[in-house]
């Protein structure tokens, strides 16, 4: 995860040295996002019908070979914007398959009364990475240039498949059946299967405002720190490792529960929204630096108890389809948000938009608990079709 930190700062680096146009760089993002906004369903139809360890040393390998192109490519000074433009489109694609899968991967490794431990486990290394990366690829990128953050990512990914290939099938915890339906009837039977469970579909719902409007806070932080708190970029700096600080604060807050209460992600996720709402009314320094480490906090263990619920309420042969639309939610929703967040702060300012997608994140709370309560739950246990 530091790798890919590394070449995200590391690609965005290149674009603007290549181009310098604003276009440019949110094409290459738009890009990188759009196969798992496009293909991450279909994907999770796959998922519930293959070894997920196999599926993952293919798309850790392929990931591997799209940053050792890329940063061969930048070492030997060929690279086109339209070359970064189709490896990123690449590797969008191979993260479609790669997070659903990843994310379903965890609940074979380990039992049930451990899986809040290793979700929580999982965002807290996120959040260290995500701290570390780009520090480390902005020190690299000014001692030795652009390149190596490339051939370094590749070489991270190693490790893990050595981990993958060290691993012994017959001890995972996977689902042996066979499904014999088609892909849209596959695809038809998920979206079938979360209706027919509140538990789940009220957790999506939820995650579905929090998803697209909450968690594109940080898209205004460098407005909100220019002109409300009226800081220069040593200020976006502090409240950006605040919001890290958090985030591993609420990873370590939640890894040691055996199993969330659904009262208390309902919670995480109020108390997220509560206070976007407190920030947008915040115009002080120190109070917006706390503000934000509560949000990444609250944030933090909103999204690792959610992921443990959906796959603790999700039978085995339904896992890969639930969590790939976890991810379509919570990560191919990111273009949306990103637009709306732009959109309103460009119209009515960042104060505005801070407090309207605070708001947004109580009414999906609303919504999500509200579809729960409106129908008897019921947990499909079986193993297979």
């Amino acid at each position: 995860m530091t790798g890919t930190w590394m070449q995200n700062v590391a690609q965005a680096w290149l674009v603007v040295t290549l181009t310098g146009s604003a276009v440019a760089l949110g094409t290459v993002t738009a890009l990188q996002f759009l196969p798992i906004s496009l293909l991450t369903l279909f994907a999770g139809v796959i998922i519930d019908r293959v070894p997920k360890k196999k599926l993952l040393l293919i798309t850790q390998s392929a990931a591997a070979l799209q940053a050792a192109i890329l940063g061969m490519l930048v070492w030997f000074e060929s690279v086109t914007l339209w070359q970064i433009y189709f490896l990123a489109l690449f590797l969008g694609a191979v993260n479609a398959f790669d997070q659903p899968t990843r994310q379903a991967f965890v609940a074979e490794m380990v039992p049930d009364e451990d899986l809040p431990n290793a979700i929580a486990m999982n965002s807290l290394l996120f959040n260290a990475a995500r701290t570390i990366g780009p520090a480390v690829a902005g020190a690299v990128i000014a001692l030795v240039g652009i390149a190596p953050s490339f051939i370094i990512n590749s070489a991270t990914f190693v490790a893990v498949i050595i981990a993958l290939l060290m691993m012994n099938q017959s001890q995972l915890r996977s689902f042996s059946g066979k499904i014999q339906t088609g892909l849209s009837e596959g695809l038809k039977e998920g979206f079938q299967f979360v209706l027919r469970t509140p538990s789940i579909a009220g957790l999506l719902l939820t995650l579905a405002f929090v998803g697209t409007f909450g968690f594109n806070f940080s898209t205004v932080l460098p407005l909100l720190v220019k002109f409300v708190l009226r800081g220069g970029p040593e200020i976006l700096g502090v409240i950006t490792s605040a919001v890290g600080i958090g985030s591993m604060i609420g990873a370590l807050l939640v890894a040691g529960q055996t199993q969330p209460k659904r009262r208390f992600v309902y919670a995480f996720a109020t108390s997220f929204g509560l206070l976007e709402v407190a920030l947008a009314l915040s115009h002080h320094y120190i109070l917006s630096v706390v503000l934000l480490g509560l949000i990444g906090m609250s944030g933090i263990a909103y999204t690792a108890s959610t992921n443990t619920l959906l796959q603790l309420n999700s039978p085995q042969y339904m896992r890969g389809r639930v969590m790939s639309l976890y991810v379509v939610i919570f990560v191919g929703s990111t273009p949306v948000g990103a637009l709306f967040t732009g959109l309103v702060a460009e119209a009515s300012g960042i104060i505005t938009t801070i407090l309207v997608e605070g708001m947004l994140c109580l009414v999906g709370v609303w919504m999500g608990m509200n579809y729960l309560r409106s129908k008897p739950t019921k947990i499909d246990t079986r193993r297979g079709p």
